[in-house]
């Protein structure tokens, strides 16, 4: 198989023009269908992206047992992170009106339901917080659906066909929603920029040229 620079060398013919720059014409077999390729950004590998996350995320609390619980749940730690500070502002010993509990503010039959006793210790609030968030993303794909049934419960949303009409929901989702955005982009490894191309097309009298640009 040819390289793309053997492919090309085939394709371009030296045309002799005045001044400084190397000029090229294209020919194309009749018929052919040829496009010049811009070189792909370096692909940017998983343990890059976690380690992004760490350095983004490391200074807010509790953020290794978020991590550990978001990896086991099968989430994105960002979300949980997001579902923790408009729940509890990061406070393992919150406890609503309702009886909600903890970080998470996990209701006592919901942390039943994943196998947690105690729904004030953190790293089982976390852990089974998690998983709650991974069975409505399951459930209900869309992030503004999830988020309502998290606060408003999966009954409510199914009921509506939507985020339900309650007032706290209404506000709960839209902020939710915006922190959880908010710390996905602060953990984003930024695209390495490409070199740019020493070449350059130029299309005089109906020929296409391939030009080299000076250094």
């Amino acid at each position: 198989m040819r390289t793309p620079v053997m492919l090309l060398a085939t394709l371009l013919m030296p045309v002799a023009h005045a001044g400084d720059t190397a000029d090229y014409q294209l020919r194309l077999p009749g018929g052919a269908d040829y496009r010049l390729h811009q070189p792909e950004s370096p692909r940017i590998s998983e343990a890059e992206r976690k380690q992004a996350r760490r350095e983004a995320l490391g200074k807010l609390p509790f953020s290794a047992q978020i991590e550990a619980a978001a990896e086991a749940g099968g989430i994105e730690p960002e979300l949980l992170h997001a579902v923790v500070h408009a729940e509890s502002a990061y406070n393992p010993r919150a406890v609503s009106p309702k009886g909600a509990l903890g970080l998470a503010q996990l209701m006592p039959s919901t942390a039943r339901m994943y196998g947690v006793s105690d729904a004030l210790k953190p790293a089982d609030n976390l852990r089974a917080s998690a998983r709650h968030l991974r069975d409505l993303l399951d459930d209900f794909g869309d992030i503004e659906l999830v988020l309502s049934a998290y606060n408003a419960g999966a009954g409510a949303v199914r009921k509506y066909g939507g985020v339900p009409p309650y007032a706290e929901t209404r506000a709960y989702v839209p902020k939710v929603a915006g922190r959880y955005e908010a710390l996905k982009k602060r953990a984003e490894v930024p695209e390495q920029p490409l070199p740019p191309s020493p070449y350059r097309l130029r299309s005089d009298d109906s020929a296409l040229r391939l030009v080299q640009t000076p250094d």
